[in-house]
């Protein structure tokens, strides 16, 4: 039998993981050096960086749409964006990016439509995501090869299981024999009914591949953004990187950094950077700068805006749906 408390412990306990790698990191470093490399960044650049965030958060969230509106789901663009921002907030501060589920309430409380409907957009949308990003840095590991042949291995067989994963649920009837045994054990006979209802919308809104190729193509390009973002400030270490090189190797890295033993990437991210961008002759504490730079600036700064979007979303709940 599965010990609860046991796994409640492991739960709590892997974001340590990431934190004391960092922490190893910075000691193994030296703080002086982090923080000198960290003074030596042009704010300049960093604003100018900071900017581009605003066509990339709309140009994904107008992706996002454009697989919701295949489902059925009516939601304005603008309202869309502050959902996004708001799930940006809740993904940073959780491992993995899970808190970005948050989105699957906001979208259900403005579009009126079921909760597995909305469940299945957001994880479609989530999909896409992750898929582009394992492509660039499948890209990205066909570029270090030389330096490191393993990670090509270990990112096609990541490849192959989550197909296998994809290939066992996106069938309805044959995810739904996967899953009846959590349905009967779980699932108390009072929402047996509410549940399977659930299940059946989350199916019945999934569209055709071809339907997400123009939505992939547009991650890709936002997600070649967010590289961008970070190479500008790079550019503070007159590094000799060229850009498309830069995206694809730090799409590794950013990859590494999903791995659910941290939160928001801290630690193994800035140990991937350190030996990916070692190849390039970047050194230590200018890797783990700009790591810390380019977090501030595509995530904590955004998620700060998202913290503040959800309170003022809140308490403008009752205005925008009177009773």
């Amino acid at each position: 039998m599965v010990n609860t408390e046991k796994l409640k412990r492991l739960k709590m306990a892997l974001p340590l993981i990431g934190i004391g790698i960092f922490v190893y990191i910075v000691q193994d470093i030296g703080p002086e050096k982090i923080y000198e490399a960290l003074m030596n960044i042009d704010p300049v650049l960093m604003a100018i960086s900071f900017l581009i965030f605003f066509p990339r958060i709309t140009l994904s969230t107008y992706k996002w749409q454009l697989v919701a509106k295949t489902q059925g789901i009516e939601v304005g663009l603008p309202t869309m964006i502050q959902i996004n921002i708001i799930g940006l907030f809740y993904g940073t501060i959780t491992p993995s990016g899970l808190g970005d589920w948050m989105r699957i309430f906001y979208l259900k409380e403005e579009s009126g439509d079921c909760f597995g409907k909305c469940t299945s957009n957001v994880i479609i949308d989530q999909f896409i995501e992750l898929f582009s990003l394992f492509i660039l840095a499948l890209f990205g590991s066909l570029l270090i090869i030389e330096y490191f042949p393993g990670i090509l291995v270990a990112l096609l067989c990541c490849g192959a299981f989550f197909a296998f994963i994809i290939f066992l649920f996106e069938e309805k009837k044959r995810g739904k024999r996967l899953l009846r045994m959590v349905y009967d054990i779980f699932v108390p006979e009072r929402l047996k009914q509410k549940v399977a209802a659930e299940f059946d919308a989350f199916y019945h809104g999934i569209p055709p591949l071809t339907k997400l190729v123009i939505p992939f193509l547009i991650a890709v390009f936002c997600y070649a953004l967010f590289f961008v973002q970070i190479y500008i400030v790079a550019l503070s270490f007159s590094i000799d990187i060229p850009l498309l090189e830069f995206i694809l190797v730090y799409a590794i890295a950013s990859l590494i950094g999903l791995i659910p033993v941290t939160v928001s990437g801290l630690g193994t991210r800035e140990g991937a950077l350190i030996h990916l961008l070692a190849i390039y002759g970047i050194a230590e504490q200018d890797a783990v700068a700009i790591s810390l730079a380019g977090y501030v600036i595509t995530y904590l700064l955004p998620s700060i805006m998202g913290g503040v979007l959800s309170l003022v979303w809140a308490s403008n709940a009752s205005d925008r749906h009177p009773k």
